[in-house]
């Protein structure tokens, strides 16, 4: 009892006062149904007596069996109240009356001791599990507020308060995934912050290197020239780190919602041609377009562009001069898939896990000045049209990019 709380003690006083007052109550009903009785009783008597009296030279067992009137019943009460056998009659004085209450009275103490008794068992019952399910219910809360988001109520059973445990449990995943979330965009921050950091770091300290010889009275002017390209140059990449990470960190916040429109896909190639034929000349290398021309693709063609651009630009990149790279395309019931091919270098076994990785700098291609963003960029895209995106490479021999976008849907 002790254990319960103040509701379930408030619970158990009110069916306590409750079965002391049916008690209370069903001594009386015992006493009416006493006085009922007697008064049924000396009905009875008065019949007798009357019947007795009128009907002298009837059968005297006719008394007992013969259908009750009004007339025998008054002249029997007349008789017997002359010797005290009347209405006021004190029930003391009649055994069968005491008998009938003590047995009525009996009865109905045991009726509601069995009854009240059942109650109070099944209601002791019924708080005790449910006092234990709240303590669980209260020590998985407590385990959940002290860190442990993996901490739930059992619930396996039905019920009010199951239910509850369920819509509890329910509000626990809600809050574990919002910290979660929480969490991962907190890592997110200080990754891009590491990242940002890490990769300005080199050119900000080349500008200020060439700005204090470009500074210094006995520079002459052919350095200052040749100071303030690299200096540019210098600057382009922190333009181009500072760009692609904001890119990136908008498609990863879920900032940016692809929208969507049919496109041409040769047209939407045509102009990623455009964007690198002039450096694929100056360098004599051939971007070749293939595939049909009447092939429609739901995309969002800014960021396609973009993704395929940088394939390209890094195919480019990794291609010997004379080189080329193939951009085909095809179009099938289940999807449509974009490949880009080069006769390059090819991409060391030890580097094809880590080319999706940002800022991954491979040792096998230290020549190649690149900011190690294009390719985890374009993955970002490619994954956020639903698509996938593979790599294929042998050593000398040349690297395909494979990317594989399911038309099973418009949206």
């Amino acid at each position: 009892m002790n254990k319960l709380g103040k509701e379930a003690k408030v619970l158990l006083y009110g069916i306590t006062i409750t079965c002391v007052i049916s008690f209370i109550l069903a001594f009386g009903i015992s006493s009416l149904m006493a006085k009922e009785y007697q008064k049924d009783l000396m009905q009875h008597d008065y019949f007798v007596a009357g019947y007795l009296l009128n009907h002298s030279d009837a059968l005297k067992i006719s008394a007992f069996t013969a259908e009750r009137n009004e007339n025998d019943i008054e002249t029997g009460r007349n008789t017997l109240e002359t010797i005290g056998y009347d209405d006021n009659l004190s029930a003391k004085l009649l055994p069968a009356v005491l008998l009938y209450r003590n047995r009525a009275m009996i009865a109905l103490f045991f009726l509601m001791v069995f009854a009240f008794g059942i109650v109070y068992v099944l209601v002791i019952y019924y708080l005790s599990r449910q006092h234990k399910a709240i303590n669980s219910a209260e020590k998985s809360i407590r385990d959940f507020l002290d860190g442990n988001t993996l901490s739930r109520i059992e619930s396996e059973e039905t019920g009010d308060w199951y239910s509850l445990f369920h819509a509890v449990n329910e509000l626990s995943a809600i809050l574990s995934a919002h910290a979660d979330n929480a969490k991962q965009t907190k890592e997110f921050l200080q990754d891009i912050i590491s990242d940002v950091s890490h990769q300005l770091k080199t050119p900000l300290s080349a500008l200020k290197m060439y700005n204090e010889i470009i500074g210094g009275s006995d520079t002459d002017q052919a350095a200052v020239m040749d100071f303030s390209q690299k200096s540019l140059r210098e600057i382009k990449r922190i333009e181009d780190v500072v760009y692609t990470l904001l890119k990136l960190a908008r498609l990863d916040a879920g900032i940016i919602q692809m929208q969507k429109e049919p496109e041409n896909i040769s047209i939407l190639m045509q102009d990623i041609l455009e964007r690198f034929e002039l450096w694929a000349n100056r360098e004599s290398k051939t971007i070749i377009l293939s595939g049909d021309d009447n092939t429609i693709f739901y995309c969002d063609a800014l960021w396609v562009s973009e993704a395929v651009g940088n394939i390209v630009k890094n195919a480019l990149e990794h291609t010997m001069e004379g080189g080329h790279i193939t951009v085909r395309w095809e179009q099938t019931p289940l999807l449509i898939q974009i490949v880009v091919e080069d006769n390059g270098k090819g991409i060391h076994p030890e580097d094809l896990y880590n080319i999706f990785k940002r800022f991954y700098r491979s040792q096998f291609s230290q020549d190649v000045h690149g900011i190690g963003l294009g390719l985890p960029l374009a993955k970002t895209i490619v994954e956020s049209h639903g698509g996938t995106i593979s790599v294929a490479s042998k050593i000398d021999v040349g690297t395909t990019f494979t990317l594989n976008f399911f038309n099973l849907t418009n949206k």
